[in-house]
């Protein structure tokens, strides 16, 4: 029996926008979850590894004064670098291209940094892992983005996450003996990132399929029907039918053919500067954070120990954060999740700060944690799902990717107070750096429960 063949609203952006919509939960395999799950899990992994094993690499390698500070500035460099190529491809020739040529940048890069020999050869390993490290969390969040319902962005993303904190504590735990077994340790656990590249396999129209919205926007309408017809019968819904466009959806998916440039250009160029604003005032603060806390813990009067203490209690925190964001993201504005995780966040360094003694100092710590934590998978999808089809991947790659400078502007900002001034006036300026943080997102656009082609008008 021939099936009914699509009207023509049913395969325009509006089209397949309501028909994705539609659907009680995302059409994709097993398969494709799997992947997606790897993705998310070695990017962090390869975040957290590079802490645990530098003092191992230093050892080795005999690294030695700014030597030290080459593979973690250059990683930052390969971040921003990945970030714009990477995305760029996504958009330009499709999510499947710009997803495997970044895990495969991220794959070879842990890889080969297992195999590293001197401060050189290490460097560049690190700045070609940084390229897979910058795209690959952006363009999974737009990709899941475009996959799933309006109503279900955020609670996938919050889902993977979740996985993915509780393996990376599991693998946290066991990469200790195995770091205490030999000076070589180190490499077991970077080779080990190198799983990642288990994914490229999966990137096919079975598994990790093209984005549907990408395919509309291309002018590819009949392939993205057929994307969206299976993923119809896997929930099951029939395949195809007839879906009524309203000529606001008609004119919103006109803006997604507009070109990458038209994101510096009114009324894309204000959502760009408010979620680049956003992530490169935050990742100041966050990266100051996570750089200093035992100087900073120490600095107020907490010992040593106690202080090494808190920093590893801080890492189980996420896992209570995660919880929260999965019940909470579909129930919640976004950019307003945004901002309570980060002024908790700046509260809980508020109470580090105050000298009220060393209870209150952990309370903070944990409690900074989980601000962190829980306004991290809110603003992903958030950054993802304000732009465009057709520029979604460079935008929210470029914004985190460019963001993370902050990271690298960190030690120019907070390091220097903090040796000059102390902890207290370190903290004062990442809480300020918070809260302006807080206040640049809160001026961006409303996206709960609206269609990515609504949101884009």
């Amino acid at each position: 029996m021939s099936q009914t063949p699509p009207s023509p609203a049913s395969v325009s952006a509006g089209g397949i926008d309501a028909r994705i919509d539609a659907m009680a939960k995302v059409g994709l395999s097993r398969a494709a979850w799997f992947a997606l799950m790897l993705c998310f899990f070695f990017a962090n992994y390869d975040i957290s590894v590079l802490t645990i094993t530098l003092p191992s690499m230093r050892d080795e390698l005999g690294l030695a004064g700014a030597e030290l500070g080459y593979p973690v500035t250059w990683n930052l460099v390969g971040y921003c670098v990945g970030a714009y190529a990477f995305g760029h491809v996504a958009d330009r020739h499709g999510r499947q291209k710009g997803l495997a040529l970044t895990i495969a940048a991220l794959g070879l890069g842990g890889f080969l940094t297992a195999f590293s020999w001197d401060v050189w050869s290490l460097t560049f390993f690190r700045f070609l892992t940084g390229c897979g490290m910058g795209a690959v969390l952006a363009l999974c969040s737009a990709y899941i983005g475009e996959l799933a319902p309006k109503h279900q962005r955020g609670g996938y993303l919050s889902r993977l996450y979740m996985v993915g904190t509780v393996l990376l504590l599991v693998i946290g735990f066991a990469s200790l003996p195995v770091l205490a077994a030999s000076a070589g340790g180190w490499r077991y656990l970077l080779a080990f990132g190198g799983l990642v590249l288990l994914v490229l396999p999966l990137i096919n129209d079975r598994a990790l399929v093209e984005s549907p919205r990408w395919l509309v926007a291309m002018g590819r309408p009949a392939e993205a029907d057929r994307i969206v017809r299976r993923m119809e019968s896997r929930v099951g819904l029939p395949p195809g039918g007839t879906i009524s466009v309203p000529d606001a959806a008609a004119t919103a998916a006109a803006d997604d053919r507009l070109p990458v440039r038209a994101l510096f250009r009114p009324p894309y160029q204000s959502r760009m500067l408010i979620v680049l604003g956003f992530w490169f005032a935050f990742y100041i603060a966050m990266y100051g954070y996570a750089s200093y806390l035992p100087l900073i813990l120490e600095g107020i009067g907490i010992s040593t120990s106690d202080a090494v203490l808190v920093s590893v209690l801080t890492r189980a925190m996420p896992l209570v954060s995660g919880l929260a964001a999965v019940l909470l993201v579909e129930r919640m504005e976004r950019r307003t999740m945004v901002i309570i995780g980060t002024l908790v966040f700046a509260a809980a360094l508020l109470l580090i700060t105050l000298d009220l003694g060393e209870t209150v100092a952990t309370v903070g710590a944990l409690f900074s944690s989980f601000g962190i934590a829980f306004m991290a998978t809110p603003a992903y999808t958030y950054t993802a799902e304000v732009f465009p089809t057709r520029a979604r991947g460079t935008a929210s790659a470029i914004a985190d990717g460019v963001g993370h400078l902050g990271g690298a502007v960190a030690p120019l900002v907070v390091l220097p107070v903090l040796t000059s001034f102390g902890a207290r006036p370190a903290s004062f300026v990442m809480v300020g750096l918070l809260v302006i943080a807080a206040g640049i997102i809160r001026l961006g656009v409303r996206t709960r429960d609206r269609s990515l082609t609504e949101i884009a008008a």
